[in-house]
């Protein structure tokens, strides 16, 4: 005996049209960029021209910086959007790191916290305080670009290249013999950082 077809009613075109919405707003949501729990923060590379992009520095803010300062283990480099100046330096960086097996540096570009006076940027300059010079009305200047290691809650290391008073641009600055001589300080700025992790270890055993 052949089943004749149900004519649809208006609950069934109800029912119809309720499950469309759904699957849309599913599909919406599911589109939603939601905030990024803290603990699962994705790690944004920095991207130099005249750095590898596999380089150890890992864009950061101030907040990120201020927390891994006062942690007390902390590796910073605090540099300049368009600064050559800062970029030859950050290569030093990078490439001392990498000859140490050293995967990340913090990178924080202060052009904007520095111009806006961002809170958490005063912070930091607080932390570096005895470091840092004061202008005439007595504000800390964080000159750029800064380098600092700190271990076991002490600044062990911190170097400003302020070339502000230098009469030659940076590209006669950046030599063969100023770059090497700027790598190797770096280098044993860092070999001391780990060090220290091979002398607690040490007392350990």
């Amino acid at each position: 005996m052949k089943k004749t077809k149900r004519k649809l009613d208006a609950k069934d075109i109800i029912n119809y049209i309720l499950i469309i919405i759904l699957l849309g707003c599913f599909v919406v949501i599911g589109k939603i960029h939601y905030p990024k729990d803290e603990n699962n923060k994705v790690i944004e590379p920095v991207k130099i021209p005249i750095l590898s992009d596999d380089n150890v520095f890992i864009k950061s803010s101030a907040n990120d910086v201020y927390k891994k300062l006062i942690s007390g283990d902390a590796l910073v480099f605090f540099g300049l959007s368009n600064s050559k100046n800062s970029d030859y330096y950050a290569k030093a960086v990078d490439e001392a790191a990498k000859e140490l097996n050293i995967k990340e540096v913090m990178y924080y570009d202060v052009t904007t916290d520095r111009k806006n006076s961002n809170g958490t940027y005063g912070l930091i300059l607080e932390f570096l305080m005895d470091y840092l010079e004061k202008d005439d009305s007595g504000n800390m200047i964080l000159h750029t670009p800064t380098f600092v290691i700190v271990k076991d809650k002490t600044i062990i290391y911190f170097d400003s290249l302020e070339r502000l008073k230098a009469s030659m641009n940076d590209e006669d600055y950046w030599t063969d013999y100023n770059y090497g001589l700027k790598k190797a300080y770096v280098e044993a700025g860092l070999e001391n950082y780990l060090k220290q992790d091979d002398d607690s270890l040490s007392k350990d055993n």
